[in-house]
């Protein structure tokens, strides 16, 4: 039996060391067989990069999580641990050779329901949004796995730029585990604690000029992962809330706070999808529309535009804890209007000119090939 006071340092710091250790040898593997993201005219790196760093992430966090969770206690663990192998290998594959877009889907929503209908990973109740309370069954499963695919996709998405989704995972990871440890939900607290010590282990490489990318397959299992985060703190919140144990780091608007925890993924999506849309294209129609190239457009370096997101993901986490007597649908209503505000005021400002903008990426890509 674990000391509970002992697991998440232990957990934290096993996690980093194994995926530290890692990371120079898959390096190396990248650069023998010449597995690199190569740049192009929408991506925003300057040079060839290894894009395999998610295997470090992936098996640092597995070992971790499987070495300090309590397995026999928890039927959830085994659906989740096999969910994430299959987002991983498909996030791989597809980092080595590219795969059909609704082959992605296929697999994602297969290993979506594997937690949802297996591992039982519901979103039971809208609580009180839209006047909706307790969910069908039916309706359950299918909100739930709707939920987890966007989020993963949405982490997809934003990794964009230097740091930007691993530092949003890790913050993501250690409010979860911070919650979740407080009240008790161990096994959750070693999964969050686990992942933000092996996303922190790989930002140590993805610092500009970033010797490696996380890829498809980082992307997608810190997606999953977080996911699963949200999905269950919204859940535990309410069983903590009917306990009356809910001193403390009280949390009485869940759903608001869960999504201002990924505020930067969901809403950055959501907008990018409704652009999309709206001009008559698919949502996933691959464009430079994303905040986080507004911000280096702007000319802003992929570290500073990254800790400007950062501060904004910080701001609305801290925001709505102190706001939370509002109440759920005021508190979404005012996340997106700030998120729209922020995003409308980003764009209207007018970019660098053109020759300015060119001398930054050559001077960049100078310092990187040094």
């Amino acid at each position: 039996m674990h000391k509970t006071e002992f697991i998440i340092p232990a957990a934290i710091l096993s996690s980093f060391l194994l995926t530290y250790s890692f990371i120079p040898s898959i390096i190396k593997i990248a650069e023998i067989k010449h597995l690199y993201d190569n740049p192009d005219e929408r991506k925003l790196h300057g040079c060839s990069t290894p894009n395999l760093g998610g295997i470090a992430i992936f098996s640092g966090f597995l070992i971790s999580f499987c070495l300090f969770s309590v397995i026999d206690s928890a039927y959830q663990i085994r659906p989740i641990i096999a969910a994430l192998c299959l987002v991983f290998l498909i996030g791989a594959k597809d980092d080595v050779v590219p795969l059909v877009p609704y082959k992605k889907f296929i697999g994602q929503i297969f290993a979506t329901a594997i937690v949802v209908v297996i591992g039982k990973v519901r979103i039971t109740s809208l609580y009180g949004l839209f006047g909706i309370s307790m969910l069908n069954d039916y309706v359950s499963i299918l909100l739930t796995i709707i939920t987890i695919v966007f989020i993963i996709n949405a982490l997809n998405i934003i990794d964009g730029i230097d740091l930007l989704a691993g530092g949003v995972g890790f913050i993501a990871a250690s409010t979860f585990t911070v919650w979740f440890y407080y009240y008790g939900f161990i096994n959750y607290a070693v999964m969050g604690a686990a992942l933000a010590g092996a996303i922190l282990a790989f930002l140590g490489f993805n610092y500009s000029p970033a010797k490696i990318f996380m890829g498809d397959s980082g992307s997608l299992t810190i997606g999953l992962l977080l996911s699963l985060m949200a999905i269950e703190f919204i859940e535990k919140n309410e069983v903590v809330l009917r306990s009356g144990n809910s001193e403390g780091i009280s949390i009485n608007a869940s759903p608001a706070m869960a999504i201002a925890v990924l505020i930067i993924p969901i809403f950055d999506t959501l907008r990018a999808f409704s652009l999309r849309i709206l001009r008559g294209k698919s949502p996933f129609y691959a464009d430079r529309i994303h905040i986080h190239h507004r911000l280096v457009d702007l000319g802003l370096t992929h570290i500073h535009a990254s800790f400007v997101l950062f501060a904004f993901n910080i701001l609305f986490i801290v925001s709505v804890y102190f706001l939370q007597s509002l109440g759920n649908m005021t508190l979404l209503i005012g996340e997106f209007a700030i998120g729209s505000l922020f995003t409308f005021l980003l764009f209207s400002i007018k970019k660098k000119k053109k020759s300015n903008s060119t001398i930054h990426k050559k001077a960049q890509n100078l310092i990187e090939t040094y």
